[in-house]
């Protein structure tokens, strides 16, 4: 009976720990894809480029954390932690540099992508996670041949007004192994296609092997007249060329405008934290203009910062993100507002609101692992009485025998 008791007292204990921890864990399994990453003909003491999709089933957010193995473990550029969840995942770029005296080959490694044993979930609260993983397999063919392969496209340019630059812009990929300085010529034409009365070359731009940017370049029209002309745009590494056109006008003929698409900044934040503020604008007007944001942050009716950011170019249609910081030192409502100045207008004021708390103790970070503490007293406690039981036990079988 003593026997049964014993096994029934263990057990007991055993199914209580299974229940807590069954309560305190939550399994967050992460997705890959793709699942293999082959990068070929890269060159020795060059570089290449590929971007992996990191996605979780979990609602929380979890932290991943990538760990290079294999013999090409030095070789490789990323993020090694990053924070994916459900309905946001996280786009992992993963460079490769093989060293300059790497004889050619082939070469393998793997990149572990690890769940963090806690999760930080959405209100803050600590929360135990089963760690689960995946390797990213990864193979690199080292080659000393120099490749040069790119290509040009989506070529456009903007008329402008008398004594404004004239803008082309495009898109190059680079499909070889070897960093380019694309040579660029443009030859402007004038209205009946007979003559070439402006020239300009361009080659102060480096794009990497395997990625791809916009190039833009700028020619003056001070030396231009007023009208219509044709532009043959050459890129002659890629061989790509195509004929546009454009007109000079007069000045004032084309029109600014734009708008101030949002301000944004958290909705609370602790006393002394940081706090970024991100401003958009968009360009909707007909020339490219040079835009700055200016503003203020009040607390009540006084002005505790004025905010003022560089000054940027933004080219037609296109869109800028001005970037400032603020440092709260008192609890309260902020109100932040202002407007973006470009060419000489300004936008509608916009405004949000910051509510500064008092800075708190994260009781949750304690949580977990004082859990976890119990759980192993309340093991080692039962091991414990499990011994002790046995002993008198085993003291009780003696005295009968006496």
């Amino acid at each position: 009976m003593v026997k049964i008791r014993i096994k029934m007292k263990g057990i007991m204990v055993l199914v209580l720990v299974c229940i807590i921890c069954t309560y305190l864990v939550s399994a967050a399994n992460i997705g890959l894809s793709p699942a293999t990453f082959d990068y070929r003909e890269v060159l020795r003491g060059g570089y290449s480029e590929k971007t992996a999709i990191i996605s979780t089933d979990s609602d929380k957010p979890i932290t991943v954390e990538a760990t290079p193995r294999g013999a090409i473990k030095d070789w490789l550029d990323f993020s090694q932690n990053f924070t994916v969840s459900k309905g946001k995942p996280y786009s992992l770029r993963v460079a490769v540099t093989p060293p300059a005296d790497m004889p050619n080959g082939e070469y393998d490694g793997f990149l572990r992508l690890m769940t963090s044993a806690f999760g930080e979930g959405v209100e803050g609260h600590a929360v135990g996670v089963i760690r689960s993983s995946l390797d990213l397999a990864i193979t690199v063919e080292v080659t000393d041949v120099e490749i040069v392969d790119c290509s040009a496209y989506g070529f456009k340019v903007q008329s402008a007004e008398e004594g404004d630059d004239i803008v082309f812009s495009f898109d190059i990929s680079n499909s070889g192994n070897i960093r380019l300085k694309p040579r660029i010529i443009i030859d402007i034409w004038d209205q009946d296609q007979i003559s070439i009365v402006k020239t300009e070359e361009f080659s102060n731009k480096e794009i990497l092997p395997t990625l791809k940017d916009e190039f833009v370049v700028r020619v003056k029209s001070n030396d231009l007249e007023i009208g219509q002309y044709w532009a043959d745009v050459s890129v002659i590494d890629c061989y790509s060329s195509q004929t546009l056109t454009f007109d000079v006008l007069e000045e004032g003929a084309l029109k600014a405008d734009g708008v101030l698409t949002s301000i944004l900044t958290r909705k609370t934040a602790e006393v002394d934290e940081t706090v970024p503020i991100k401003v958009g604008f968009k360009n909707t007007g007909e020339k490219e203009v040079e835009a700055y944001f200016k503003g203020q942050i009040t607390f009540g009716e006084k002005i505790i910062q004025i905010l003022e950011t560089d000054r940027f170019t933004v080219l037609v249609s296109e869109s800028e993100e001005f970037n400032l910081f603020f440092t709260p030192k008192q609890v309260g409502k902020y109100v932040i507002s202002g407007r973006v100045f470009y060419s000489s207008k300004r936008t509608f004021e916009s405004s949000t609101v910051l509510n500064v708390v008092t800075k708190k103790f994260q009781l949750s970070y304690l949580v977990t692992p004082l859990i976890y503490i119990v759980l192993i007293v309340l093991i080692l406690f039962l091991f414990y009485k499990i011994r002790k039981e046995k002993k008198l036990y085993i003291n009780k079988l003696k005295h009968l025998k006496t």
